[in-house]
């Protein structure tokens, strides 16, 4: 990684840097001729209050993001938000026990009982690990979702504070008073019950009865049950609407490249590093953590430019500006140690083929590798007093005289530096 790091005295200060930072890293990856995207992402292991991740997008990325081209909000799917339909609003009716038999799955309870998937609670059971102090305990889990979503572990495990979750076991399930398929929060004990927030607007659910082949029939929060813990613990999905109805979601793939964070106090705090205020306290340091993954950064630059050949590497980043080939023959290589001398000398990066290989050889290697500019001498052009030029993004080539190689090639150098930096643009920031 690349690191960055920032340190300030108040929350206005971290914002500014933030900021600075959100567009700074842009103008680092358009520099570096790759697209990407920022996403709101989970802040994970490093904690804080807010983060984005800087997405390439591909669809063999490891992350699924969820973005909308209608309003720009883009997001892994760790952390997206949506709009989540309300329920109708309805008076609480009387709890009532069903048979249900074989309908463990919400589809079959739904289409045994002829209601919809969102008149439904989606019992889900899970163990989370907890850290207090300098103990690691586990705590049993039961978190309800409304039948027509699924529950994001990284969001649940979020809202609980918890460093891990795993499935519950079918044991750990029935000592607590629920039972596998058939499980609602009412009556179960010694465990953390967590709803989504969509829960206690959504009146008269079905809901497993803690009895195998029975379930609920208006169960309604606050009346019923009450939880400890009430969030966003959804999965977005593709064609969910955006929080704000403006705009569909969809589904892309993205590898992360880099990443900013807000940390706040935390780490600050915990190693005591202070700055004294205006009236002689001792305050803790705000910070912010910034980085880019330069590994990853010249694997996406590799996916992103290539072709069936090789590398096509930008001219922003590649590690020779031109690679100069002497192909044998009388001449050739006294032509090519002169100007590979010269383009050092006029500063340009140079790899030189000085190999008594076959021209075909040397020029699939010059494909492999991938520099910007190739420059071919041979017997048939130096008979022209001339240099055979041909930029790896184009198919076709051009003789240029040898008196005008070099203002040519400078001339090339510019005029591709100059169609990168014309990438670099200003970016809305999104928080």
């Amino acid at each position: 990684m690349k690191d960055s790091y920032s340190l300030d005295r108040d929350e206005d200060g971290l914002d500014k840097q933030y900021k600075a930072h959100y567009q700074a890293y842009f103008n680092i990856f358009a520099r570096a001729g790759l697209p990407v995207i920022a996403v709101a992402s989970d802040t994970g292991m490093m904690g804080g209050k807010l983060a984005h991740e800087y997405m390439y997008l591909t669809p063999i990325g490891e992350d699924t993001l969820l973005v909308s081209e209608d309003t720009g909000y883009a997001a892994n799917r760790e952390v997206a938000r949506f709009y989540k339909t309300p329920s109708v609003a309805e008076d609480a009716l009387p709890m009532e026990k069903v048979a249900t038999p074989n309908t463990t799955t919400i589809d079959a309870l739904a289409a045994f009982l002829n209601v919809p998937t969102a008149k439904t609670a989606k019992a889900v059971f899970m163990v989370g690990t907890f850290v207090e102090g300098e103990t690691r305990i586990e705590r049993f889990v039961f978190a309800v979702i409304r039948g027509d979503m699924d529950v994001n572990e990284r969001k649940l495990a979020n809202a609980l504070k918890a460093v891990d979750l795993r499935p519950a076991q079918d044991e750990e399930i029935r000592v607590r008073g629920a039972v596998p398929g058939y499980g609602s929060p009412v009556g179960v004990r010694d465990c953390l019950v967590v709803v989504d927030d969509a829960i206690p607007d959504s009146p008269n659910l079905v809901a497993g009865a803690n009895e195998a082949g029975f379930h609920l029939l208006n169960m309604n929060y606050g009346r019923d049950y009450n939880a400890d813990v009430v969030a966003d613990i959804a999965t977005a999905q593709e064609g969910h609407l955006t929080v704000d109805q403006a705009g569909m979601l969809k589904t892309v793939r993205g590898v992360e490249v880099g990443n900013i964070f807000k940390l706040g106090t935390r780490y600050s705090a915990a190693m005591q590093a202070t700055y004294l205020d205006d009236a002689g306290l001792a305050q803790p340091i705000i910070m912010g953590s910034y980085g880019i993954g330069v590994g990853r950064l010249m694997a996406c630059v590799a996916e992103h430019y290539r072709d069936d050949k090789g590398l096509m590497w930008p001219i922003s980043i590649a590690p020779y500006a031109v690679h100069l080939v002497a192909l044998p023959g009388e001449g050739s290589f006294a032509a090519a140690d002169q100007i590979y001398s010269d383009l050092r000398a006029a500063g340009i990066e140079v790899l030189y083929d000085d190999r008594d290989e076959r021209p075909g050889v040397k020029f699939n290697d010059a494909d492999l590798i991938g520099a910007p500019i190739r420059v071919t001498i041979s017997p048939r052009t130096l008979k022209e007093e001339k240099a055979e030029i041909k930029l790896r993004s184009e198919a076709t080539s051009q003789n240029i005289p040898l008196t005008d190689l070099l203002p040519h090639l400078q001339s090339e150098i510019v005029r591709l530096q100059a169609a990168i930096a014309e990438t670099v643009k200003t970016v809305p920031y999104r928080a």
